[in-house]
Formats: structure tokens, C-alpha cells, sequence
């Protein structure tokens, strides 16, 4: 009997199939007791920060926090402008559990001043604020007629931040990824799910108003163990 010709794409198709069905044993052999206790957790963050976002969004509070990009912006002044929590559910081991839990809020303040760079640095300005999550936009800047020098940066007047949670049923573990919330780097962490408790949830938020907080001492960052 000949060979089916060789195909590319086929081979691609077996080694998605392969990693699929990979996956579903693995999933088929996680502990069940680890996945609700992962689940109950994320849960329980859910419903912390559902409230606390409509709590925050009434009173909004000041953030006692400079956020700089070195020799590009700073703001200063912000307010907690807006806040949502939002999820999404996956099936495993019959039940549908947390895919992942975010939140999303928004800070508000005096706009800072357009960022006046020469057209040759434009580009890696742009791919800096593009990498903080900073909403601009870029017109050029010309003192001589006829040639453009410079670029005249308008950033906008507020900050777009997320915390994410991520359920790692494997490891027994629920990853938080910090962006725009202390500094515009991303911060990822690993959590044991007892430690993700109430008092870490309220020392979380008061990182993100900028308030004296120990979350970042709570869990070690991903990769780098217990």
C-alpha cells in the first residue's frame, strides 16, 4: 500500500492533536480537591472585588502615587476613576469552573504635558507608551518650514490598569499579574490559594491606591519558587 504523500499541514494537525489529548489527560488527572480549592478562591475574589470596584468608583479615593516613565511622562494627581470585575468559566471534570478572573479600572487626572521628542527618538517613545498600556497620539512638530524635526506626543489624561488572576491547577496555584497598578513593568506572582486571602485582597487594594502595602511581599514572583 503506497504512503500518503507527506503534508505539512497534516503533521501540524497530528501535533495539535497530540498536545489536545495530552491536555485532556492531564486534566482528567488533576486532584479534584485541588480544583475546587483553586476555584473556591478565585470565587472568593470575584465577589471581593465586585464590591469593593462599585465601593471604590462611589468614593474615588486619591491615589498616593507618582506613575513615571523615565524621561518620557509622569503622572501625578489621580483619582480612581472607574472599575469592573469580569471572568470567564471553562469546563473540567464535569463542572464549569474560573478560567480567569479580572479586574479593570481606570485612573483619572490633570493631563500631563505633550512629550516634545525629535522625530528620530518617535518611535521608541511610542513603543514605550504602547508597552505601558498609554493611549496618544503623535503630530509633527516642524520650526523650519517645510521640514518636520519633532514630534509633539499628547498622552492621555488617564491610566488604563489590570489585575488578572489565574487559576494553575497543576501547581495548586493561582497567578496574579499586576499591570499599570505600582509601576507601568508588569509584576507576576504566584499564590498559594490560602494566601490569597481577605486580608491579601485588602492589602491589594490598597497597593492600588498607592497606600502603604505588603502585597508584593505576599508571594513570590512566577518562576522563582517558595
Amino acid at each position: 500500500m503506497a504512503k500518503s504523500p507527506k503534508s505539512h499541514l497534516l503533521e501540524e494537525l497530528r501535533a495539535q492533536a497530540e498536545s489536545v489529548s495530552a491536555k485532556r489527560v492531564q486534566q482528567q488527572e488533576l486532584s479534584r480537591e485541588v480544583v475546587e480549592r483553586v476555584d473556591r478562591r478565585l470565587h472568593a475574589v470575584f465577589q471581593y472585588f465586585d464590591e469593593a470596584c462599585k465601593l471604590l468608583q462611589i468614593i474615588a479615593p486619591a491615589i498616593e502615587r507618582e506613575f513615571t516613565l523615565p524621561q518620557i511622562i509622569c503622572y501625578t494627581g489621580m483619582t480612581f476613576d472607574r472599575g469592573m470585575v469580569m471572568f470567564r468559566k471553562q469546563r473540567m471534570q464535569q463542572h464549569d469552573v474560573f478560567a480567569h478572573v479580572v479586574i479593570y479600572y481606570t485612573l483619572t487626572g490633570p493631563p500631563p504635558p505633550p512629550v516634545r521628542v525629535a522625530m528620530r527618538r518617535s518611535p521608541e517613545v511610542e513603543r514605550a507608551l504602547v508597552a505601558a498600556n498609554i493611549e496618544f497620539t503623535s503630530e509633527t512638530d516642524s520650526t523650519v518650514r517645510g521640514a518636520a524635526t519633532n514630534a509633539a506626543i499628547h498622552v492621555a489624561a488617564g491610566l488604563r490598569c489590570e489585575v488578572r488572576f489565574d487559576p494553575d491547577f497543576v501547581n495548586d496555584s493561582i497567578i496574579v499579574t499586576l499591570r499599570n497598578v505600582d509601576r507601568f513593568e508588569p509584576v507576576i506572582l504566584d499564590f498559594a490559594p490560602v494566601a490569597l486571602d481577605t486580608e491579601a485582597l485588602d492589602d491589594l487594594v490598597n497597593l492600588m491606591l498607592g497606600k502603604s502595602s505588603q502585597f508584593l511581599l505576599r508571594a513570590p514572583l512566577r518562576g522563582f519558587g517558595r
